[in-house]
């Protein structure tokens, strides 16, 4: 048999209908294998064009996976409204013994899987598990990739509010988590969104003269955020007043830009996921505390859901072979 490599579109991977259960774990359990130092990863590597455009490198191994993975993606606004996705991802995962090549999967979908699973995760930590409304700022693909994400994580959620630029994309999202059994319901002023919501989701994509636009005031006792957007539609002059702020990676951030100029990127969180998943760090302590979870996307998430959506295909046998 000739040597292939596994192809894996994004409606390859789609079909596999992945468990937003099993993402969250595969996402859980590396985080926790790298508090104990059993992965290798590095920061992720930027290259800063403009407001929203960048093109960006993740890499990361795990000897307990068996794999590693390179995710390389380029980003850049997309014009309100006309469903053109704004980041463009591919990812090439290896077997980790022999570097043998082992597929190529669309990035799109899997970012999409694996920062809701990132999410999900430090909520197991961070949101309280009578939760039962959630809102969304940005309705959008990581809107509907959260709400699957959460759904499995809170069974006890109910209502979902939404606020987006486009009125044509928060009522297809508010229709889709109507059809997910959900009351939805669209508001017009992103405030009522923030004050009505146990959980908010913020996933506003950075474009030229933004602004931020949600102040952390606004959060109801007990509420927990999921900054997908690095916290840029919060004034920064509020996070410090919150409870609890969590992080992906506190190495990643402390070589990123800060969040805000009050606001250092280290020692200036109270956990990250890895100390969280790990135990090293306690998460929510009471009902009353208000958390936020701020995170760029770290390199050990996207190996832990490639190889799994890999595993799945495989099962499945699923996706393109390939001739080397």
């Amino acid at each position: 048999m000739p040597d292939t490599l596994l192809y894996l579109a994004e409606a390859d991977i789609a079909g596999l209908d992945l468990d937003p259960a099993l993402a969250r774990a595969s996402v859980r359990t590396i985080f926790k294998a790298h508090l104990d130092g059993r992965t290798l990863s590095k920061p992720k590597l930027a290259l800063e064009i403009g407001p929203g455009h960048a093109f960006q490198s993740l890499c990361a191994a795990s000897p307990a996976i068996g794999m590693a993975a390179t995710k390389w993606l380029g980003m850049a606004p997309a014009a309100n409204g006309t469903g053109t996705p704004g980041i463009h991802a591919m990812i090439a995962l290896n077997d980790y013994a022999s570097g043998k090549l082992l597929a190529v999967l669309d990035g799109n979908l899997v970012t999409a899987i694996r920062t809701a699973a990132m999410s999900a995760a430090a909520g197991e930590f961070l949101a309280r598990p009578e939760s039962r409304s959630i809102g969304f700022i940005g309705c959008g693909l990581q809107a509907r990739s959260h709400l699957a994400a959460f759904k499995s994580l809170l069974p006890g959620l109910s209502e979902v509010r939404a606020f987006g630029r486009s009125r044509r994309t928060t009522d297809l999202f508010i229709g889709h988590a109507s059809e997910q059994g959900f009351a939805a319901e669209a508001h017009d002023d992103a405030g009522d969104v923030v004050r009505t919501s146990d959980v908010v989701i913020t996933t506003v994509p950075m474009q030229h003269g933004f602004e931020p636009f949600l102040d952390p005031a606004w959060l109801k006792p007990g509420a927990f955020v999921a900054a997908v957007d690095v916290a840029r539609s919060w004034l920064p002059n509020g996070l410090r007043k919150l409870d609890l702020v969590a992080t992906d990676d506190h190495q990643q951030q402390a070589e990123s830009p800060p969040i805000a100029v009050d606001f250092g990127p280290l020692g200036s969180f109270d956990a990250d996921l890895t100390e969280l998943a790990g135990g090293a760090r306690p998460g929510r302590s009471d009902a009353e505390q208000r958390a936020m979870f701020i995170f760029r996307g770290f390199a050990l998430a996207d190996l832990a859901v490639a190889a799994t959506v890999y595993r799945a295909a495989l099962a499945k046998e699923a996706g393109l072979r390939l001739p080397r």
